[in-house]
């Protein structure tokens, strides 16, 4: 292999081992890296994802092993943050993430896909509206808006899983002002509603007040059932 390009090779997994990485990017580095990137994927030193997007491989264990290498912009969100904050009370086999780039978010997919996880990526124009913070190398939307999207999504057994492992942090007064305006999707029901009446469940089957909230009910007979179940299995088995 010629010199320059076991040089940018190097280089590559020096900075970007285990990541995806733009050609543009890696044009900072070297203005040939367009032609150098595909004879270095050609010779199966790196792999080419999609159009524009190449991989650097290093060892990679599982989809959170990924999430944590790759060191472009993503935010873990929905039911896998909700994994995250509630020790995979739920097990699931789709990875959420949020992401500022849709040709970073197509490349991850791809990438993710060729290796058997089941990655869906979800564009945001801005990251700072959404609750995030930086745990254990990831950014992770915060636990209260976990809570709340979960609660927006039908995703009950995540929302409530999450908020009872961590009910010794959780605030519900601040949890149900962030979620006053916000409706469970395709229904008349208030996100701040379905959470209190869930907590207060969940104070009667502990027979312990955990939660400060008189919500004892639900005008959504549907909701309120799923809402009951859900709340029955996630004290079960926690």
């Amino acid at each position: 292999m010629p010199a320059y390009l076991e040089r940018l090779h190097e280089k590559l997994k020096e900075m970007y081992g285990g990541s995806l990485v733009k050609v543009k990017t890696v044009k900072e580095i070297d203005p040939n890296a367009k032609e150098y990137l595909n004879k270095l994927a050609k010779s199966g030193l790196i792999e080419r994802v999609r159009w524009g997007w190449y991989w650097i491989p290093e060892e990679i264990a599982s989809a959170w092993d990924l999430f944590g290498k790759d060191r472009n912009f993503k935010i873990i969100s929905a039911q896998t943050a909700a994994s995250y904050w509630n020790g995979d009370f739920v097990h699931r086999n789709m990875y959420v993430v949020k992401v500022t780039d849709r040709s970073y978010g197509r490349a991850l997919e791809a990438l993710a896909g060729r290796r058997g996880w089941n990655v869906r990526t979800e564009y945001m124009k801005n990251p700072h509206e959404v609750n995030y913070e930086k745990v254990d190398g990831l950014y992770i939307e915060s636990l209260e808006e976990t809570v709340i999207e979960c609660m927006q999504d039908w995703a009950f057994t995540d929302a409530f899983a999450t908020l009872y492992s961590n009910r010794e942090s959780i605030i519900l007064k601040r949890l149900s002002e962030k979620a006053y305006w916000k409706r469970i999707s395709g229904s008349d029901v208030r996100v701040r509603q379905a959470l209190e009446y869930g907590s207060h469940l969940i104070n009667e089957l502990t027979g312990i007040r955990l939660f400060d909230t008189n919500q004892t009910e639900l005008h959504d007979d549907y909701i309120k059932r799923e809402i009951q179940e859900t709340v029955e299995k996630v004290v079960a088995l926690a």
